[in-house]
Formats: structure tokens, sequence, C-alpha cells
């Protein structure tokens, strides 16, 4: 048992230097980590969680299941498995170390990723969405490398292509899967005929049995049986993989009798059937928050607004205005900073008309501190601007006419973004309630006016750029080292 043990460690050993014995397999190492570095560090502008998450933790470690099938099939396309049935070589432990060397790549990949999320959680917490994410990985990689195993066994040719591609259509199967599980929840049709396909991937079965979403807002109220499926699929994987390689496959050619045929079928049919048919539907649970972003109504809509935000002391802009005050500027406000803006309000008030009261009070939400001095109030109404509008452009005032030439207000405001929830793309309330009256008229006016700003985390991009360039830089290091011993 102990000599078993150790030449198995040994041939994993071996195994693993070939994978890297490649001229140019630390070019393609570094080349992927500084393309997902890069990605995470671009990602940071915007909600990183959502973008960057969606790639690093859900579609790069999909692709791991071609890589396993071709892994796997290498050995019979370069007639190198003959050795191992008749070389004295336990075929036992040689598939087990070629196992543990795709594992292990998934492993290194974890890692990889690691740092990036390590930068994200040091600046704004662990969101539950990532939390979820950090298990969905590894859940995902174990997946692929087991299916891809079973691909890459099934074929027995001198070619790795059509474990390859066969590996790349299962894939994209699953990976197509997922967003369809999600659009069919949310029209309701989870549990129909079509919804059961859907869990035909093992993805949506571990996104379910995790209980999160990326879209919709259901999850199901049971995972019991969800769960019983996804370790059938990853088990039955790899025992079927592997009785597959000892018993039913010879040197060169398959040596399967008529039984094992009909239990590899089986085999197969029931990775496939068993989650589509038992697997839990019932989506009756509301699916928990992602993160603590606030709803912000009507945050996409452009055009049409009465605020706008500009430097101190800067015109308005020539397009106005959109709900998000700061969307067309980079970069954008840094949370946790005072920064000094001037708040635009368009008045539906007609310049010929002149003003005799106007209160405003503005306040931010979700964290937001907007600061007005005490005093502004007397100050913005003895220095209103004007403001001309195209023809059926300008705000409606209390006669439903539309404004040609109306009052701005200039508010002197400081913003302070608080307890960010994401990186970039952080995007808080904003409340500005007025009350005006017109000389000559008794009435007073209200007008209430709802948008957003947003905040990014100011070292974030450095931050994940110089995270993410350490592993490539390691690779471009290995490269060399490579080249100057093999030229």
């Amino acid at each position: 048992m102990k000599g078993d043990r150790s030449g198995m460690l040994t041939l994993y050993k071996e195994e693993l230097r070939a994978v890297m014995r490649g001229r140019f397999a630390w070019m393609g190492a570094a080349v992927v980590l500084l393309g997902l570095g890069g990605l995470a560090a671009v990602a940071t502008q915007d909600s990183w969680l959502d973008g960057y998450g969606v790639i690093g933790y859900f579609l790069a470690p999909v692709c791991f299941l071609p890589l396993a099938a071709g892994t796997i099939a290498s050995p019979r396309a370069n007639r190198f498995v003959e050795s191992v049935f008749t070389a004295p070589v336990d075929r036992r432990a040689w598939f087990l170390a070629k196992v543990l060397v795709v594992l292990t790549l998934a492993v290194t990949y974890y890692l990889a990723i690691a740092p990036l999320a390590a930068v994200y959680v040091a600046n704004v917490g662990m969101p539950f969405l990532l939390a979820r994410f950090l298990i969905w990985t590894p859940g995902i990689l174990l997946v692929c490398v087991s299916v891809g195993t079973l691909i890459g066994v099934l074929f027995i040719g001198r070619s790795v292509a059509p474990p390859v591609a066969t590996g790349v259509g299962v894939m994209l199967v699953y990976a197509v899967l997922v967003p369809l599980q999600e659009l069919l929840v949310t029209r309701g049709y989870g549990a129909t005929a079509t919804g059961h396909v859907a869990l035909i991937s093992p993805l949506v079965l571990l996104k379910n049995g995790l209980g999160f979403t990326l879209a919709t807002s259901a999850v199901p109220a049971s995972t019991a049986v969800t769960w019983i499926c996804l370790c059938l699929i990853v088990v039955g994987s790899f025992i079927l993989a592997a009785w597959i390689f000892l018993r039913a496959q010879g040197v060169e050619s398959w040596e399967a009798s008529r039984a094992q045929r009909t239990i590899i079928a089986f085999g197969l049919a029931a990775l496939v059937l068993v989650p589509a048919v038992f697997a839990d539907t019932n989506y009756e649970k509301d699916a928990p928050a992602q993160n603590n972003a606030p709803s912000i109504p009507g945050l996409f809509l452009r055009g049409g607004g009465t605020l706008a935000l500009v430097d101190p002391h800067e015109r308005a802009p020539a397009t106005c205005c959109d709900t998000l005050l700061n969307r067309d500027k980079w970069p954008s406000l840094p949370a946790d900073q005072a920064t000094t803006q001037d708040l635009l309000l368009f008045l539906p008030v007609d310049s010929k008309q002149r003003l005799a009261r106007l209160d405003i009070h503005v306040t931010g939400q979700s964290g937001l501190d907007v600061q007005v001095s005490p005093g502004a109030s007397t100050e913005i109404l003895h220095n209103l601007e004007t403001r001309t509008y195209p023809p059926g452009i300008g705000p409606a005032d209390a006669d439903g006419h539309r404004v040609e030439t109306g009052w701005v207000a200039r508010i002197p405001v400081t913003l302070i973004p608080n307890k960010p929830w994401d990186i970039g793309g952080v995007r808080y309330p904003i409340d500005l309630n007025a009350t005006y009256a017109i000389e000559g008229s008794s009435q007073v006016n209200t007008l209430n006016a709802r948008a957003a700003v947003e905040a990014h985390v100011p070292n974030a991009l450095a931050e994940m750029a110089g995270v993410g360039a350490i592993l490539p830089l390691f690779c471009f290091i290995a490269l060399l080292a490579r080249w100057r011993r093999t030229r």
C-alpha cells in the first residue's frame, strides 16, 4: 500500500512537471492571468461584483471542462497510454495522478483569483454574492474536472480534437442553461418541463443548492434532492470514468462486453436524466439581496431630469439632465472623501416672474452625506441664473405650459459618499425638496426631485492592477528561465 502511494505521488509529480515543460506553457499561463487581472482592474471603474464576478467566478472556470477532456485524452492520442498498459506501472495510480494534475491546475486558478477578491473584501467587506461565488467557483471546477475526465476517457482515437470539441459543446450547454433557468424562474416557468431541462446543468444545481441568483428573485425552498443530484454527477462521473479506463478499455481499443456497454449507456443516461427529473424546482423562496445596494427608481433614465451636478461655478451641461448626475464624469466621486460640487435645480418658473421665496433641502441616502451651508437659501434666491430651453423641452409650470427661459438655482454642496458596497459604480440616491412662491401670488409651490450620484473606492484601480500583475510576472520570469535553458 505504501509503495503504491509512493509510486502514485511520483507519477503525479512527473505529470505535473510535464504540463509546464513546454516552452510556451508559462506564456499561456501568464497571458490568461494577465487578462483576468487586467479585467479585474478595468471592472473597478464600474460594478466589480456583477461584471468581473460573472466572468472570473463563472465563465472562466467552466473552461476547465474541455481542458480536462483534452488532458485525459492526450495519452491516447500520442500513444503514451500504451506504456501505462504494458510497463510495470499501476494503471490506477497513473489515472489518479492524471486526474490530480487537472485538479491541481483548477486549485491554482482559484488561488490566482483569490488576491483580487481579497482586495475587494479589504475595501468594501464581504457581500452575500461574493461569499457564494467563492463557494460556487470550486464547485464549478470540481464538476468540470469530473465531467471532462469522463469525456476524455470515452474517446479512444488518435486525436484530441473529438474530446476537446465535445468538452466545448458540453461546456456551452452547461453555461447557457444558467441564464435560461434564471429567465424561466423570473417568468414563473421554473417548474415546467423546460425548467426541468435546465437542471441538466450541474452549474444550475450548484447555484440552486447554494441559494443565490444572478438576476432573478426566487430560489428553491428545499435543496436536499438538488445536492444529491449534484453529488451523483460529480462522484458518478469520476467512478464511471475510472471504471471505463480500467475495465472496459484495452491498449488500443475498446474491450467492453455487451453488459459493460449497457452499464456505460445507463450510467451516462442517469447522469443526464436523474437531475432533470428529480432536482428541486419549488421556486417559492425570495432570493437574498446580493449586496447592500439601494433600489434607485429611474436611475437609468436619460433626459428629463430637473437636477444637474457640476464643478463649482461651472455652467450647466448643454444636454440635460441625466438621473445619474455624474454619469459622464470620470473618475466619479471618491468614497469616504469630501467633494465640493454645485447642484443645479431647474425651476419650472419663467424668468419673467420673480421669486419671493425659495427654500431648498437636500439629503443623501444609503450613506451619502450631503452638506449645505445653513444660510445658503438666502444667497441662492438672490443669485438665481437663467437657462433657455429648446422649444417643447423646458419644464412645465403650474399651468402646464412649457417654460422657454426659466430660473436655475445653484446650490453649493459637499458630497461625502460613505459605506461603499462595491469598488466602483456605487450609486447613492439624493433627494431634493424645494418650496417656492412667486411674487404677487399667495400660492406656495413644492418641487420634489430624486436622482443619484456615483462613487468609487479611490485606490481600488491601482490595487487591483498591482495584485493582478504579481502572478503574471512570476510566469514571465519562469518563461525566461525556461527559454534560457532550452534555447
